[in-house]
């Protein structure tokens, strides 16, 4: 019997077994060292611009493409505005592992509406989420935003050679919800801008395992983050806790002189002081703006998983 996208034609040979199976137990560790959840799971959707400067939250305001960090921003949103992207997750290990996502922003009642579709594909598994998130400004200074995700988990069944029988293909289909919320400083301590923030990630906590055994239930994430501005040059230091994890992240955007391009790093500290396990990333990025349009590039390296390859994502954004 052969699957879907020819899976179980690789599985008729006794030799390949083997092979796939350590390749889907290498995407799963990746995704278990990388996602902030510690679960294959990775329900914030993920752009070039915030994977440039760490994942920070506070600076994703205004655009469709990065709505999904901070839902909140979208109280900044002035004009309607599309954003696609697209991530190479781990190239040495499969050209197959790729995630993508499309968003939409509009100013709507008084906010900002956003609606997107983010996935992630590998060989025999996928994820699929449904997004749509509202923001708005409570006052001069607040502004608050939630987001409203349905999300999809599936594994596709795989041929047995020993047994010539299939395992059952396993899926998941539960509902989240993000909230996060701005509060502007205003020019405080000499800075041209000055801002704080807090998010809550899947704050009820919703279950992807088909069982609905308790293992497959997604930690809440709540994170705290203070940002400033300084002659276009852009900082933010967010701290994070989620599933017995304090995670640290840092990143800067500047402007490079006389042109439209800016330049962006950061990086991601997690560790589980229990366990006494860490996971360190560096994160570089490029943006550059022409006319309505924004192109963003990134590159994230897992230290743990420095002979990855490392993530590679690319976005695009128009204003109309």
């Amino acid at each position: 019997m052969t699957g879907k996208n020819g899976i179980g034609s690789r599985f008729t040979d006794p030799a390949a077994k083997p092979k796939v199976m350590a390749m889907l137990s290498v995407v799963v560790m990746i995704f278990a060292a990388t996602a902030a959840q510690g679960a294959f799971f990775d329900t914030a959707g993920q752009t070039a611009r915030p994977m440039g400067m760490g994942e920070v939250f506070l600076a994703t305001r205004g655009d469709a493409v990065s709505y999904w960090y901070n839902p909140a921003g979208l109280s900044e949103v002035d004009s309607g505005s599309l954003g696609l992207s697209y991530g190479i997750i781990n190239p040495s290990i499969s050209s197959d592992l790729m995630k993508y996502q499309l968003t939409y922003a509009t100013p709507f009642a008084g906010g900002g509406l956003g609606l997107g579709i983010s996935g992630l594909s590998a060989d025999g598994a996928s994820e699929f989420v449904i997004s749509g998130a509202y923001g708005v400004n409570m006052g001069e200074r607040l502004s608050i935003g939630a987001n409203v995700k349905v999300m999809r988990w599936a594994i596709e069944g795989q041929d047995d050679p020993y047994t010539n029988k299939s395992d059952d293909d396993l899926s998941k289909l539960s509902f989240s919800l993000d909230v996060s919320g701005m509060y502007s400083l205003g020019s405080a301590l000499g800075l041209d801008e000055l801002a704080t923030g807090i998010y809550i990630r899947d704050a009820i906590m919703p279950n992807i395992s088909e069982s609905g055994d308790d293992g497959g239930q997604l930690p809440i994430e709540i994170g705290i983050g203070v940002m400033g501005e300084l002659n276009s040059v852009l900082g933010e230091v967010d701290v994070a806790f989620v599933d017995g994890q304090t995670i640290l992240r840092g990143g800067v955007e500047a402007p490079v002189a006389e042109s439209d391009l800016v330049v962006r790093a950061g990086m991601i500290y997690g560790s589980d002081f229990e366990d006494d396990t860490e996971r360190t990333d560096f994160d570089f990025g490029l943006g550059y703006t022409f006319s309505s349009m924004v192109f963003d590039y990134a590159y994230n390296m897992p230290i743990e998983l420095s002979d990855s390859g490392g993530r590679h994502f690319v976005s695009f954004g128009i204003s109309f």
